[in-house]
């Protein structure tokens, strides 16, 4: 039983920001404005530590943090939990390799390189190498010899589209067919609650990646292979068929479950907005979850789930505050 790490879990679920703090937060006037209000908080002993308060310089702050806790519960875990959270903590690792190919196509390496950094510990992949890659094609090859070289395959719709979304999608894929084996070990209470929780993610993962052809024009061929195979609000036939739809109007119906998801991309082309509702339904499954298993291992993984969707509202808001943008309704709260 898993009781040392749920009861040091419900202690650090004490210290989630609350609904009312992150509203109040994204009212922040500026960058300064936010930042002090958040000294009292866990993250000020690290703000404390920077020389120049920005949003890029606030994310590392927010980044290092979570990571810190991802790690606290790694090492509290053993067993078959330490295994599933080996696997469900490959999801930083995609969030990386995401972000290094998209800077390989736009922005300068140095930018990441302190994420990288703080992730010692949690991944054993040589990320620092892709990140010295020379290009897309050159980061994806040095993947051969990981549990990400099926994404090579995509390397061809990548070309054809001039996008990273190809690829992107793949990484999802794998992470998730991986992570869902590594579910099936934990005991059945565990399994089934996690399972609710992780279905949500993949489904709305199909959910984005079916509308592709729609969205983007990508092929149906494309969409269809990147449609990771588990389903649990979605019926398997009618995502294939979106694939196959002519118009946002002939979607809709078929992906009814996620029709808050789905409505923003097709009709605003919001993707942003798309992804905060789709966070908003983990978030409720999360906090539902870890009332009815308060004393099981679920507990522990909702936690990690509240955790990262704070970090994703922070970062947000810094990002959007720096830049006078408008913040209220793209928080999961």
């Amino acid at each position: 039983m898993p009781e040392y790490l749920v009861v040091r879990c419900h202690g650090l679920a004490t210290h989630l920001l609350p609904k009312q703090v992150m509203e109040a937060l994204a009212s922040s006037k500026n960058i300064k404005d936010f930042a002090d209000m958040l000294s009292p908080t866990d993250y000020g002993g690290r703000m404390r530590e920077l020389k120049d308060v920005n949003a890029y310089s606030l994310e590392q702050v927010f980044f290092d943090e979570f990571i810190a806790k991802c790690k606290f519960v790694a090492a509290a875990a053993s067993g078959a939990m330490q295994d599933f959270l080996r696997a469900y903590f490959r999801r930083l690792e995609v969030q990386a390799l995401s972000r290094i190919l998209r800077v390989k196509m736009s922005k300068p390496s140095g930018e990441i390189k302190p994420h990288l950094t703080s992730m010692k510990g949690l991944t054993d992949l040589r990320l620092d190498r892709m990140l010295d890659a020379e290009d897309v094609e050159s980061a994806v090859e040095l993947l051969k010899d990981t549990c990400y070289s099926p994404v090579a395959k995509s390397l061809d719709w990548y070309r054809e589209y001039n996008s990273m979304l190809p690829l992107e999608f793949h990484l999802r894929k794998v992470y998730y067919t991986m992570m869902l084996e590594a579910m099936r070990n934990l005991p059945g209470g565990d399994r089934e609650r996690i399972g609710r929780l992780l279905g949500i993610e993949v489904d709305v993962a199909n959910c984005f990646t079916v509308v592709a052809p729609v969205l983007y024009g990508y092929s149906a061929e494309l969409s269809k292979q990147l449609i990771i195979p588990h389903f649990f609000r979605l019926v398997p036939s009618k995502v294939k068929e979106v694939t196959e739809a002519k118009s946002p109007h002939a979607v809709l119906p078929l992906l009814r479950s996620y029709e808050e998801v789905v409505k923003p991309l097709l009709e605003e082309n919001d993707e942003c907005l798309g992804e905060v509702r789709a966070l908003n339904l983990i978030l409720k499954e999360a906090r539902k979850q870890m009332l009815e298993a308060s004393v099981d291992f679920a507990y522990a993984t909702c936690y990690l789930a509240l955790c990262e969707i704070e970090r994703r509202n922070l970062t947000l808001i810094a990002y959007l505050t720096q830049q006078n943008l408008q913040v209220k309704g793209y928080l999961a709260l």
